[in-house]
């Protein structure tokens, strides 16, 4: 194994020319490597000491020697050393061992074996703490992730990498350099201090403290921020840029400029896909050469096609003309003002826009026909509906019918982004409406064939209620049971509760002949069965179990391999399941447990048992949006 990607080659022909003509004295050596109390005992120094406690061990080297320095014996070690301390190989031209550690000298290289890798012309590295100083050309290469430095301190344990006289980290296309900077390797987050630039085909960037997600490819903007990008140069103090997806969110005190034109908002938002700016609050922009400004509540402003449209209290005003309204569409390039047939009402915490919208604001009813898209922006979520009635005076909002050619023959859709991730939700009909009117949350009703459809979350019921002012789902049967699946876990009980907490499943509970089966392969099933069943989360994973009544488990046992080693079959009142990664890592059993464990041979099973009531459904389960509105899936 090389261990610098830049050492020089040297001729295979040489080499062995060198090899042949010092072996002789290589072999000497090697002998009198093998025999060091002898030799020492010949020139009446003592043998150095059999170290076998060293946290570094020696694997290789072209030669070896022993020697003495401040009263202790160090060992110096050339030509192609390879150390080892538990699962870390290191590499170099030369070692001088001290102990527990060691001084590393030319093309060092520290490879944990995970993907790892740092080099540099020379090192400290110290076997008691698992800690490295590197001098010289040093990289350290994680995945695609590069970084460059002169000098690093790296924590093998924590694996955390250190710099203080600056550094470039390489990702791709995009570069970054800063003064000082810390780079928690396992937690893929890189802080960067002093100086920030980052350079990418897409973006220029300039601040004083970033921090960046090298897997999600997330910049965070910790300081005042100043970005150039496609001729348009945005400020921010906080905010997010998604380097793969060109999509960013500025937050305090955001400014842009492009093309004689500026401005502001509370918030800003820029996609980079449609490249669009959109002000939030108090949204702000002139041209002071045209003499127009323009405030509203949004502006949505397209940098390719240089359109514009303005939504909420709008106040638009140039040379010639003043506009105001719910909507106003403005083509910089034409110059062409519109008030579109399709209307957009912006009505915060609510934007609504549809092919035709009435109101009536004497009664504060409406109706949206045709293509509906409403906007809760503050509970976050989206309805996509054909036909929608609203009442603007007790908050009432009523959906059904498909967003696009299905029109009133398909089904509306919810969608509400949670824990970065967005939540998908149809059913026959949607309800929404506040409880009272000093209520701050909202409750909506889906009724008839609900479907839910997240990355890591699905389920399906006859009807549901979520109530955001507690964040509280309720599955309800009427039919069939409802079920909810999460990875390779399914729940089902007459009624479901799931509750949420900072945007994450909280807990589940499942009352009333509750079951609970898990299965990796599809062919054994471990299954858990009581009265009522609670399920508590920590992360996005479940983490502890609670089952009350009658309570029945079935757990196949797996050995390191995963392989099954065994049958658990238990019985008892009430039972307590802690999980760790998704699988079961402790059991508790109360009032006179009932039980007995069968290894495979001895159990002779060849397919899983199965409790009473045991089912395992694949078909109702939705795997994309599509199998929310019932479309054919590609």
């Amino acid at each position: 194994m090389e261990p610098r990607r830049t050492q020089k080659n040297t001729s295979i022909n040489l080499e062995h020319k060198q090899i042949m003509r010092f072996l002789p004295i290589y072999l000497l050596l090697g002998v009198l490597l093998a025999a060091p109390a002898a030799l020492c005992a010949q020139i009446n120094v003592p043998p150095p000491p059999q170290d076998t406690s060293s946290k570094i061990k020696v694997e290789s080297s072209i030669t070896g020697e022993y020697f003495l320095r401040d009263g202790r014996y160090m060992q110096k070690l050339s030509g192609k050393v390879r150390l080892r301390q538990e699962n870390t190989l290191v590499f170099c031209d030369t070692a001088i061992i001290d102990g527990d550690d060691a001084r590393l000298i030319g093309n060092v290289l520290i490879d944990q074996g995970d993907s790892t890798r740092v080099y540099g012309d020379s090192a400290f590295y110290f076997g008691n703490t698992r800690e490295s100083d590197l001098f010289g050309e040093v990289v350290l290469i994680n995945g695609r992730q590069e970084l460059f430095t002169n000098r690093l301190h790296y924590n093998l344990d924590t694996k955390v990498a250190t710099y203080t006289e600056g550094a470039t980290l390489t990702n791709g296309k995009s570069q970054l350099t800063s003064t000082r900077g810390y780079y928690h390797v396992d937690e893929k987050m890189v802080y960067f201090k002093g100086d920030v630039l980052a350079t990418d085909p897409e973006f220029t960037l300039r601040t004083d403290t970033m921090a960046f997600n090298t897997e999600t490819q997330m910049v965070r903007f910790l300081a005042p921020t100043s970005i150039v990008q496609q001729g348009s140069r945005v400020y921010c103090e906080s905010g997010f840029y998604d380097i793969e997806n060109n999509f960013a969110v500025f937050d305090g005190n955001p400014q842009y400029e492009r093309d004689g034109q500026r401005g502001r908002s509370g918030k800003m938002r820029y996609d980079g896909a449609s490249k669009e700016y959109i002000l939030e609050g108090n949204a702000h922009i002139e041209e002071p050469a045209a003499g127009r400004i323009v405030d509203a509540d949004v502006i949505r402003y397209n940098t390719e096609t240089e359109k514009a449209v303005f939504i909420g209290n709008v106040d638009y005003r140039d040379s010639a003309q003043t506009i105001t309204g719910h909507e106003v569409r403005y083509d910089s390039r034409n110059k062409q003002y519109q008030l579109r047939g399709r209307g957009r009402i912006s009505d915060p915490p609510n934007i609504i826009e549809a092919d035709s919208i009435s109101f009536n604001n004497e009664l504060g009813n409406g109706l949206a026909l045709g293509n509906v898209i409403w906007l809760d922006t503050a509970g976050d979520y989206t309805l996509l509906a054909h036909r929608m009635d609203y009442n603007k005076t007790s908050d009432y909002l009523h959906a059904y019918g498909a967003f696009g050619d299905a029109g009133d023959n398909g089904r509306p859709l919810m969608k509400s982004l949670i824990d970065n991730d967005t939540l998908y939700m149809s059913a026959d009909t949607l309800t929404s409406f506040k409880p009272d009117s000093t209520s701050d949350g909202r409750l909506l009703l889906a009724y008839r064939d609900v479907r839910i459809f997240k990355s890591n979350l699905q389920a399906v019921c006859d009807s549901l209620t979520y109530n955001s002012a507690d964040s509280l789902f309720h599955f309800f049967k009427v039919d069939t049971l409802p079920l909810i699946w999460s990875d390779t876990s399914q729940f089902s009980a007459d009624t479901i509760m799931l509750s949420m907490r900072d945007n994450k499943v909280d807990q589940i509970w499942l009352r009333q002949n509750a079951l609970v089966i898990n299965s990796d392969d599809g062919r054994m099933f471990n299954q858990i069965k009581g009265r009522n069943n609670t399920v508590f989360f920590a992360g996005n994973e479940a983490r502890e179990m609670l089952v009350e009544g009658n309570a029945q488990a079935i757990y196949y046992a797996l050995d390191d391999n995963k392989a099954y080693v065994g049958v658990n079959e238990t019985a008892c009142s009430e039972m307590r399941l802690y999980f760790e990664n998704n699988s079961v890592s402790g059991i508790k059993f109360y009032a006179e447990p009932k039980g007995k464990f069968l290894p495979m041979k001895q159990a002779g099973v060849t397919e899983s048992k199965k409790l009473e009531g045991f089912f395992w459904e694949k078909e109702r389960r939705p795997r994309s949006v599509a199998a929310l509105l019932g479309l054919r899936e590609k």
